[in-house]
């Protein structure tokens, strides 16, 4: 096996590591110029250099009358010794009746009105044995003879011709029964039409009109929270400037809503401010804020004179001490005072 392999190797380029690239190069061009040019080069040798071989001829010494090797002989066949004595000839084939295709018929005899004219030319001869007579009709398509495949092909044909005829009475009977209640057809056609374009049409107008008193509704229901919340902020404003509060719980009540919603009207109108001066030399300053029992109250001078009053009084009683809640206790009141005076 180590031999065969060595021997491939040597045949084979790039099989060494050791051998030079351009050998391999050469080798490989030598290997493929031999396995291109190699046949070409057989073909040639057979065809122009290699001598022919000369025919056969028979030996002299062989017996001119030299018979073949025996050939195989039927055991069906008879044989028959030679002898010199006649042989009878097969008897003749019976003359087939008069008419009968496929055999030649004698020429008929003349008629006597044709003994007085030359003999027929061989148009005429033509015509005469091919034509149209008494025992031999004219061959035509309906009583030619065909063969079993033309047979087959015309019995196809006719299912075909037949297939198709039938598909076209029925399609010629289905376009007559479509005539005839055409005009009825289209007349309900178009009554249907006419009634669906009614409907649609009443839709339409039934649509529109609840478009319509959707878009009213919507004006008039905000129209009314317009005019509700122009009251509320109004009836707000009114209280704080007749007694300096107003209750955002009882605003919201009286319309049908929470406080908050009151709170933000409130606080959208810009009623509230951190400052604000009145009065006619504009001197005093005034403050409005909300507090967390959801009271709009508005901190003028006179209020928190007297709330320092009451307070100093509260201070006086305990010790001078008064804290931040004493203070809003004492401011509570002092607003509850002058809301239940007005």
């Amino acid at each position: 096996m180590g031999a065969l392999l060595s021997t491939a190797n040597r045949l084979l380029p790039f099989t060494n590591p050791s051998t030079p690239v351009l050998q391999d190069l050469i080798h490989t061009a030598i290997l493929f110029l031999t396995l291109y040019y190699g046949p070409q080069l057989v073909d040639y040798y057979n065809q122009n250099l290699r001598a022919p071989h000369p025919p056969l001829e028979p030996s002299p010494t062989d017996p001119p009358d030299a018979a073949p090797d025996d050939l195989p002989i039927d055991e069906n066949l008879v044989l028959q010794a030679d002898s010199d004595d006649e042989v009878d000839p097969p008897p003749l084939a019976p003359t087939p009746p008069p008419g009968f295709p496929g055999f030649a018929q004698p020429p008929p005899p003349p008629a006597d009105w044709a003994n007085g004219f030359p003999d027929a030319g061989p148009a005429n001869l033509d015509a005469g044995a091919g034509g149209e007579g008494p025992d031999r009709p004219r061959p035509t398509p309906q009583n030619r003879t065909i063969g079993a495949k033309k047979a087959k092909s015309l019995a196809r044909k006719d299912q075909r011709r037949a297939y198709h005829e039938f598909h076209r009475q029925e399609a010629e009977i289905r376009r007559l029964r479509e005539a005839e209640g055409r005009d009825e057809r289209e007349a309900l056609l178009a009554e249907e039409k006419a009634r669906r374009a009614e409907v649609e049409r009443e839709i339409q107008v039934r649509e529109r009109g609840e478009r319509e008193r959707k878009k009213e509704e919507e004006r008039r229901e905000a129209e009314e929270e317009r005019l509700r919340r122009e009251r509320v902020v109004e009836r707000v404003r009114k209280e704080v400037e007749r007694c300096g509060a107003a209750d955002l719980v009882k605003a919201a009540w009286e319309e049908g809503k929470d406080r908050v919603w009151t709170e933000r009207l409130v606080r959208a109108s810009g009623m509230l401010s951190q400052s604000s001066k009145t009065g006619p030399s504009e001197s005093e300053t005034t403050y409005t804020m909300i507090t967390g029992g959801g009271w709009v109250v508005r901190f003028d001078s006179q209020l928190m004179r007297k709330a320092y009053a009451d307070a100093v009084a509260y201070g006086d009683g305990n010790s001078g001490k008064v804290d931040f809640t004493e203070l809003g206790t004492i401011l509570e009141k002092a607003i509850r005072a002058r809301v239940e005076a007005s």
